[in-house]
């Protein structure tokens, strides 16, 4: 039998938009639970608050300003405010989710609310749940519908869980960097360690995010702790490393530019006679000339010495 798109099961939705209600170190605007039959989509929006998303059951997309996102059981997504956003079934899938909107209190006090608030800075992140964020949204969204004793205080509890376990999941996940004030030695240990995965793999490197994914680290802040420490972008010394390896290689090897090119994965010939004569200030063309030439005149002179 042909799947029909019926729409929504069921939503239950708590909206707060007009007074936003404060839940610690939150306000809440959004608590709510769908159910969306097959191939419904939820619209396109704006963000005005951060958003967790939590997949219950069933299968289906996030489109985050555009990207499409697939979405099962046990996906924990994180929206950010200020970006376009929808979500989707399935064409072969009932998708059950449950959400939280919400802004935090007030702007950071302490390094650990600065760490806190950075994961929820990224315009999106997916991750497979490793702690359970499960429980703690459908109990307060339980208070909200029960409203028994104590349901405030129990409800403020929910939300700050809800908030710091998504954050250790996008923090396992990501490696993302969740100490922001770190001592000089840690932050020199971290750029030894950047510096000696750029030295050793100089030949195939090809962009920030491949050395971040390698190291276990946020690009972001992967650039930016090396560009403190060492007072140059890490760009710029991947750069300058790439063009030392390449005099080298055509000073003392038997290859042609286009071919050192090739082995130091420049996109083109074009782009990387570019960044040599940058650094060098006359094309590899010439470079390899002048070099062969003097290397001429140092075999001939050691020859009439003989």
């Amino acid at each position: 039998m042909e799947n029909k798109k019926l729409g929504k099961q069921f939503h239950f939705d708590n909206e707060f938009w007009d007074a936003p209600r404060p839940c610690g170190i939150i306000d809440l605007y959004q608590l709510g639970e769908i159910s969306c039959e097959y191939g419904y989509q939820i619209e396109e929006h704006e963000q005005y608050v951060n958003e967790i998303t939590y997949v219950i059951s069933g299968s289906g997309y996030s489109y985050v300003d555009g990207e499409q996102i697939l979405l099962k059981e046990g996906d924990v997504l994180i929206c950010s405010m200020g970006h376009r956003h929808s979500v989707q079934a399935s064409e072969q899938d009932i998708l059950r989710f449950a959400y939280i909107g919400f802004r935090f209190h007030s702007a950071p006090d302490s390094p650990d609310m600065e760490s806190l608030q950075n994961c929820y800075r990224q315009p999106y992140m997916v991750v497979r749940d490793q702690n359970d964020i499960m429980y703690p949204l459908i109990r307060a969204i339980n208070e909200l519908y029960e409203k028994r004793d104590f349901w405030p205080v129990m409800l403020r509890g929910y939300c700050e869980q809800i908030i710091i376990q998504a954050a250790r999941d996008f923090v396992t996940a990501y490696n993302f960097p969740m100490a922001v004030k770190r001592d000089n030695r840690s932050a020199s240990a971290e750029v030894y360690k950047i510096i000696q995965y750029v030295d050793k793999n100089i030949e195939t490197i090809g962009s920030l995010r491949e050395i971040a994914q390698a190291l276990g680290y946020n690009y972001t802040y992967l650039s930016h702790v090396f560009s403190q420490v060492t007072g140059i972008t890490l760009q710029k010394y991947i750069s300058q490393k790439k063009i030392e390896r390449a005099r080298h290689l055509l000073r003392y090897g038997d290859f042609t530019v286009t071919k050192v090119a090739e082995m130091l994965n420049y996109e083109s010939l074009q782009s990387f006679s570019k960044a040599f004569r940058r650094v060098m200030g006359v094309p590899p063309t010439v470079y390899l000339h002048m070099e062969r030439e003097e290397r001429t005149t140092e075999e001939k002179g050691i020859s009439e010495e003989k």
